[in-house]
């Protein structure tokens, strides 16, 4: 039977296909594939990709060789450079601020809950509140990562009300080393988690103290010891749906912050080398030195200011330093450029706002606001604020504690501290109005509920009635145009 050559077909292929066509036939797929993959210029090979190694491998196979590494020189970045220390600052600061609120409806649980997070009783290591915590928290897991919470449980006649406690630990804690199957239940460690054979993290895999700790350690203790996963949180970002552990936000950018600051110091020493001058003497007599005493035939010194006496035969050539320019706005690309990478706008990292105005600034600000709220409400919350809720109240059943029925938990945000004050109170005012927004959207962005402004402000209408004070922020008086005397005749109302 004839049949019709492939197209594209060389001789050899031609004679593959008369002795086994199926060969043919995947070799014709495999050609067409290769060219279609070299129709895009990120696909071809040539000179401008020439050393251009992508590997194919998962985010834990590439994390798995560099994860430490990375992780130690973000650490010293931003130990000794201003800049990255003050990215870090920035993120925490935004995502927590001075404190995350947790309302419960209970009020009874409300109270527990208040008295449990607001006091160092919360900290293992009995340094910082919750609100504490979770700053020092969210700040290694920017500049490291990943953080690690783990539950600590106390005893009765420790002397605790809630018998829980939460420590801070940092990645290092988490054993990189234990990778593969693990027990004969089929379960997988990858990177010191254990998976079980449906993907859900069962334990962790943790050295009993830091590996870098400077107490005198034995081989015994730096042996990795499982613990299981109901006892930790692990916070970190996911940027791959492979991955299981997390890399610093500041690793995009590790290399510019370090070549910055070499530059930075390169200028600097040229710099003082521009404002030296140099005088190169031509004279008859060799030994004779010029400047002040103490000077010999190969070294001379001089002071700011002096002038020196040399005989008839003797001149003086000074030398003509250029000043360099150019290296502010070589500086400014870079900065710009850590800032992106950093995840921050560029005035945040530089406090520089002359290359801003009111309208950039805010959009600015707009694009990084939405960023610290998907790090807080897809992150923060679900990872590790929900289960600490979760911890508190089996710790308080534990302890025989009682917080009345399970209610729902309203959680508001720190205070977004507004650009123009004026403006965007009036524009909240008017969405109000209009029915676009409503008070309790508006009172969250400020950091509190509704439920806690009406509480407040009954409270204070309440005072000042009764102290015979009337404001002008009191609705009546603004709106109805009612007197002093006609408001402190009717009952407050908030």
């Amino acid at each position: 039977m004839k049949t019709t050559p492939i197209a594209g077909a060389n001789l050899l292929d031609r004679a593959i296909e008369v002795t086994f066509p199926g060969w043919a036939l995947r070799r014709s797929y495999a050609r067409m594939g290769m060219e279609h993959a070299r129709s895009y210029d990120a696909a071809k090979a040539g000179r401008r990709t020439s050393g251009w190694n992508a590997t194919g491998g998962t985010a834990n196979a590439e994390l798995g060789y560099g994860l430490e590494r990375i992780r130690n020189r973000c650490r010293d970045t931003i130990q000794n450079n201003e800049y990255a220390k003050r990215a870090v600052s920035v993120f925490a600061s935004n995502v927590v601020g001075y404190g995350i609120t947790i309302t419960p409806d209970n009020l009874l649980e409300r109270a527990a809950w208040n008295a449990w997070a607001g006091s160092l009783a919360c900290d293992a290591d009995g340094n910082d509140c919750l609100a504490g915590l979770l700053r020092l928290g969210v700040r290694e897991r920017f500049s490291a990562g990943e953080v690690l919470l783990r539950r600590r449980w106390r005893r009765p006649q420790d002397g605790y009300a809630i018998p829980l406690q939460i420590q801070v630990l940092e990645p290092d804690f988490l054993d990189q080393n234990k990778t593969g199957p693990v027990g004969a239940n089929g379960n997988l460690c990858i990177l010191g988690k254990e998976f079980n054979q449906l993907g859900d993290t069962v334990a962790y895999w943790l050295y009993p103290q830091h590996p870098g700790e400077l107490a005198t350690r034995s081989a015994r203790d730096l042996q990795s010891r499982r613990v299981p996963a109901s006892e930790i949180i692990h916070y970190f970002g996911r940027d791959r749906p492979s991955a299981v552990r997390g890399v610093s936000e500041l690793a995009v950018s590790l290399m510019r912050y370090r070549d910055t600051a070499d530059w930075d110091d390169a200028e600097l020493i040229r710099k003082k080398m521009e404002a030296c001058i140099v005088a190169l003497i031509s004279s008859e007599a060799p030994d004779k030195a010029l400047g002040l005493p103490g000077s010999t035939a190969g070294v001379e010194k001089m002071r700011p200011g002096m002038i020196g006496r040399i005989g008839n035969s003797d001149s003086v050539t000074f030398n003509n330093p250029i000043p360099s320019s150019g290296g502010g706005e070589y500086m400014r690309h870079q900065l710009h450029a850590l800032a992106v990478g950093s995840g921050i706008t560029y005035a945040q990292l530089t406090g520089d706002m002359s290359q801003a105005n009111f309208a950039s600034n805010r959009m600015g600000l707009i694009e990084f606001r939405q960023m610290i709220e998907q790090e807080q409400w897809l992150n923060l919350v679900p990872k590790v604020l929900q289960p600490i809720r979760a911890w508190f109240r089996e710790a308080a059943q534990l302890a025989g504690v009682s917080l009345g029925d399970v209610s729902k938990d309203k959680i508001s945000m720190p205070r977004k501290y507004q650009v123009d004050p004026l403006k965007d109170t009036l524009t909240a005012k008017e969405a109000i109005r209009g029915g676009s927004r409503t008070l309790s959207d508006v009172l969250r962005e400020d950091g509190t509920d509704l439920d806690a402004y009406i509480e407040e402000r009954s409270s204070e209408l309440s005072k000042l009635k009764a102290a015979g004070i009337v404001v002008d922020t009191d609705a009546a008086v603004t709106e109805l145009g009612l007197t002093g005397a006609d408001v402190l005749q009717h009952p407050a109302t908030p």
